[in-house]
């Protein structure tokens, strides 16, 4: 069985596996973002260590507005058991 689970939980479970869901992937999947500005943003990411929230607003892909309530909700993401 494998288990998505927002990234910063860091537990695993008997018999399954917990597999990161990544902020980015998070964005990605709910559409704010196209797959070159996740790009773009972990690039920058990558260099300078920013956060990926921080990299989208300084890009302008989204307001920090937005960012911060996607950031709420990836926060209280569930466990998902495929």
């Amino acid at each position: 069985m494998t288990v998505y689970a927002p990234s910063h939980w860091g537990c695993l479970q008997m018999g399954t596996k917990l597999l990161p869901f990544r902020f980015g992937d998070f964005l990605l999947e709910r559409k704010v973002i196209n797959e070159g500005q996740l790009l773009d943003v972990l690039a920058e990411h990558w260099m300078s260590g920013c956060r990926i929230g921080e990299s989208v607003v300084r890009k302008g892909y989204l307001p920090a507005k937005e960012i911060e309530r996607l950031a709420r909700e990836y926060e209280n993401l569930n466990t998902v058991y495929v």
